[in-house]
């Protein structure tokens, strides 16, 4: 059986290919009525094949347009859902002369199983008319000028941080090294920890992977809170971590933040500070697990 990044890679290469091709039938094809796309501005909603042709065709003519000749994509992380359902993250770069014309950007699509094939049905994108000019501003329901910087720079990072909880609890070595800048540090109750090569960062992966077996770990929610950009190609936020055993709390949640550096239009994972190592599981006292919320967080839930 193919895996969930597999199956996301094999029907994002088709989408583009049929951007490419300008084969807006084709692409159409491969989309589940009604099919949302939805970006930093708002979101539209396609309910018919046509609405979908018309803007496909529209979206070829703004690259050819722009001089667009590299229309590149490639899955980040993915997981199933359920049998009938996957989701997955990809990044996007849109080249001229093997330059880029505009910063790189995440987008989540959800895949559903319709009998034996997959088709996207939700498309977000982590992307603004401000950054991306291509885009046109009147398609979608909501103006730019109504949403604020700080809520942009949150949803980026709040976009990282369910990247990363994907790529965890998926078992997706991959994903999780796209997110890392080397060398990585993780600051911990015991000290700070650096990764300076790969091979450390897989094998302090894998200690986190046999953790979740062990606890039984089903979920991980990071709810972002704050996000502020410093001397242009740095972020930092803070956030609330939950890590879940079905509805129940594996470990009190708490508090950490996180250091992105920009690199080549990625967002890229410096440093995590308050981090929970894998080795610090059992230093928790009965009086912290007392501290356990008897609430579910649920994704994406910024209070």
């Amino acid at each position: 059986m193919a895996s969930a990044r597999e199956i996301y890679q094999d029907l994002l290469a088709q989408l583009t290919q049929a951007v490419t091709d300008r084969d807006a039938a084709g692409f159409a094809a491969l989309t589940r009525l009604p099919f949302v796309m939805k970006t930093m501005d708002g979101s539209t909603t396609h309910r018919s094949t046509r609405s979908i042709i018309d803007r496909v065709t529209a979206y070829s003519d703004l690259l050819a347009e722009q001089g667009i000749d590299g229309y590149l994509r490639s899955c980040d992380t993915a997981k199933f859902v359920s049998q009938q359902q996957i989701s997955g993250y990809h990044t996007t770069r849109l080249c001229r002369n093997n330059v880029d014309v505009a910063a790189p950007y995440l987008t989540n699509m959800l895949l559903f199983r319709e009998g034996t094939k997959w088709k996207v049905g939700i498309s977000d994108s982590s992307l603004h008319t401000v950054d991306w000019p291509l885009l046109r501003q009147e398609e979608f329901e909501a103006p730019a000028q109504e949403k604020r910087d700080s809520e942009h720079r949150l949803k980026n990072f709040q976009t990282m941080l369910d990247r990363i909880s994907a790529a965890f609890i998926g078992n997706d070595i991959e994903g999780w090294l796209n997110c890392v800048s080397l060398p990585f540090h993780l600051v911990t109750r015991q000290g700070v920890e650096t990764f300076e090569t790969r091979a450390q960062v897989v094998a302090d992966f894998n200690a986190y992977q046999q953790d979740f077996k062990t606890h039984g770990v089903t979920a991980i929610i990071r709810q972002a809170k704050t996000a502020e950009i410093i001397d242009g190609d740095q972020m930092t936020g803070t956030y609330r971590m939950h890590m879940m055993r079905g509805t129940n709390h594996v470990v009190p949640p708490w508090d950490a933040s996180m250091t992105l550096r920009n690199e080549n239009g990625l967002w890229r994972v410096t440093t995590v500070m308050r981090a929970m190592g894998h080795l610090n599981w059992s230093a928790l006292s009965p009086a912290d697990m007392e501290n356990t919320p008897d609430y579910t967080p649920e994704k994406g839930d910024q209070k």
